[in-house]
Parts: structure tokens; sequence; C-alpha cells
């Protein structure tokens, strides 16, 4: 890579790469070398284009289509119980715009547009549509979105101005070009209109900088460049109601001077967090090595839990992945089961911890079977 996908400063060496294959955020494998590489001028990270990046939204890439009650796990509960991505999202987007009655809201990357669906349950003046880059979700919108407020490809001219709020979840990291994509979201939005954007915190949830599919790691500085650029004013950037993500809301403006923001502390936090995964890589294969032939199992079946298994697996005997999730109990990861922790065999003798460094012990702390006495504890940070 040699130009910055925000400000277009050019780029030196990676600040991070590791030899192929790399993994995805659907947890599949794809050819070619991870890279990150730091801008110095706005503080973003990005990463290179993937091979056929149409193709692979298009259709391969089928997020949350493995059944109607699919969902996430943002936290657990003080109670023990689990805390849903959907409803906690739908919460956020609905304080943080708090849209004016009879809103149109259109929801842009929507996938199967769960979040929205959602916040209609709280406000059903609301009147919602969809856009995506796929037909895969066009059944999840029947039956609640009108036919003219629905669109996959290319969002059509007769919506110029059309809308009150726009929101794009989890959407613009995997954007090759984030600020063509802001710029039609302006198109979209009525004068003085708001948009709501969510993307990972790279330097609060570290796995978000081995994600192959996501191209941008944004900072705080680099998102407000990227909208402003776009013609947008910020407004508000929330680190804090969603755990490892940035929720930033701005207006549709005009005349908008761009403003780098605090660039060089974004950059040396962003060149950490690449730092942080030579050293995991490292201790994960000292500890697989250790453990060669002995029967493991991983914690955690999201994209932490797949990357441990992608390095581990030829070395030890795996025997599952654990997860609270009900809706994963009975799935298989990596032709393994995917079981609830309490349904940990008895002849595992370590347990590699696939979570966010940064919150892993204490979530590990209230799971009852990995305290079980002469049970290994496999850190990514330690």
């Amino acid at each position: 890579m040699i130009a910055c996908r925000v400000c277009g400063a050019p780029l030196g060496a990676p600040a991070y790469e590791a030899a192929g294959p790399s993994m995805t955020s659907i947890m599949t494998l794809i050819e070619g070398p991870m890279q990150v590489f730091v801008c110095e001028g706005c503080g973003h990270a990005q990463s290179p284009d993937l091979p056929d990046i149409r193709a692979f939204y298009d259709t391969g890439y089928r997020i949350s289509l493995a059944s109607e009650d699919h969902d996430q796990i943002f936290a657990v509960g003080a109670d023990g119980q689990p805390i849903y991505r959907t409803a906690h999202q739908a919460g956020i987007a609905l304080r943080l715009l708090d849209p004016p009655q009879g809103a149109r809201v259109l929801d842009y990357g929507a996938a199967k547009a769960t979040t929205l669906r959602t916040m209609m349950r709280s406000r059903p003046d609301l009147k919602p549509a969809v856009f995506d880059v796929s037909t895969d979700y066009a059944a999840a919108w029947e039956g609640w979105v009108a036919v003219e407020d629905r669109a996959t490809y290319e969002a059509p001219l007769c919506w110029t101005g059309r809308f009150d709020t726009v929101m794009s979840h989890f959407v613009l990291e995997h954007v090759a070009e984030p600020v063509p994509f802001l710029k039609e979201i302006w198109r979209l939005l009525k004068p003085e209109g708001r948009v709501l954007i969510s993307v990972p915190d790279a330097v609060a949830n570290p796995g978000d900088m081995m994600v192959a599919d996501h191209l941008n790691h944004f900072s705080a500085a680099s998102l407000a460049r990227a909208l402003e650029v776009a013609g947008f004013r910020m407004e508000a950037c929330d680190a804090t109601a969603f755990p490892g993500a940035f929720f930033v809301t701005a207006r549709k403006s005009a005349g908008v001077v761009p403003t780098a923001g605090d660039a060089a502390e974004a950059a040396r936090a962003a060149r950490a967090a690449c730092g942080f995964w030579g050293g995991a890589a490292e201790r994960l294969a000292a500890a697989a090595r250790r453990l060669s032939g002995q029967t493991c199992a991983i914690y955690g079946a999201g994209f932490y839990g797949a990357w441990i298994a992608s390095r581990v697996a030829q070395h030890v005997t795996l025997s599952g992945f654990l997860d609270q999730n009900p809706n994963l109990a009975g799935s298989t990861l990596f032709e393994r089961p995917v079981m609830p922790p309490a349904d940990l065999p008895a002849d595992v003798t370590a347990v590699f911890i696939g979570l966010n460094p940064k919150k892993a012990r204490a979530i590990i702390a209230q799971v009852p079977a990995l305290q079980r006495d002469g049970l290994e504890r496999v850190w990514l940070d330690d």
C-alpha cells in the first residue's frame, strides 16, 4: 500500500506483517499475508484490499444467516446472563440519534437489519429503509420494509436527500474507499440530516488488527478526518457505550475544514496494538509446543478463538470450543463442536482463552467450569 485511504498521506513499511493464510471476520481463511500499515498523517491503520472484494461481500459474506435468531453475545451481566449485541446496539442508536417522530431511517450496509427492526419495537413511528451490497438478505426485509425502501448494490437517485437519519453499523471497516462511502451517505441525507457510524476500536479490541476483511482500523482521529472530508460535522464520539467500538454521530454540513485530531497519539497506539500480536503469536507457538499431544479446548467461538485454532490445532488434540452463547450450542467451528463451558470434557488439560485480552480475565473469573483444579489456562497476553 502506498497511500492512506483517509487522508492520502504516503505510507511506510507495515507495522505488522505475517505469512498467510489470513483469517476473516466470518472465520474463513484466505490466501495472502496479513499486513497492517499505520498513517502518521491522521492516525489511520489499514490493510490491503481483498483479492475480489465485490464478490466476497456479494456472495461470500453471509453474516447472521445461520438461523433466524442468530445473535452475538455483547457481554455477560453481573447475574451471569448474556447481554445480546443487537438489543444493546439498538438502544445506543436510539439514544445517540433520538430520531424525530416519523423519521425516515436508512440502515446502510444493513445485512438482515436486525438493529433497525429492534429499534422499531420501541419506535414504531419510524419509517425504515435498507441498503446492502448483496441480495442474500432480501428475505429478511420482507413484511416490514416497503419495496420502494429497499435497495441492493446501488442506492437509487430518487433517494437523494430522502432520509432524516442514516446509520451504518460495523460496515466502514470493510470498505476499500471509506471517504466515497461516506460521501454517498451525505447524498442520501436531508439537509442537516444526521449519520450514526459504528466501527471497531482496534486499540480497545486489538483482535480487530488481525481481521483480514477489516481493511480499515479507525482511531477517533482518523474517523473524524474521514467524516469531515466527506462533508460532515462530527458531533459526538462514544467509546464507552459499546466497549471495543466507536459510535459516532455527525451532521450533514457544508464548508467543513478537515482536522487531524490527535493523529500522533492514534498512530502510536495503533503501532502498539500491532506489536501485541507479534508477542501473542510467539506465546501461542511456545504453549502449543509444550502441550503437544495433550487434549485441549478453546474458550470463545469467535474471531479470537478461531485465530488461536489456526495456530495450535496442528500441535494439540483440540476437543472443541467453549462458548456461553446458547445459539452456538451444537454448532461446529473448524469441524470441532461448540459446547457450553459446563460441558468441558474431563480429559482436557488446558484451555486457550480466545477473548479480547483486555476483558479476558474478568470474564473467565465468572466461568465456574474453568476454575477446575489442575486445568491450565493459556492467555494471549501472558
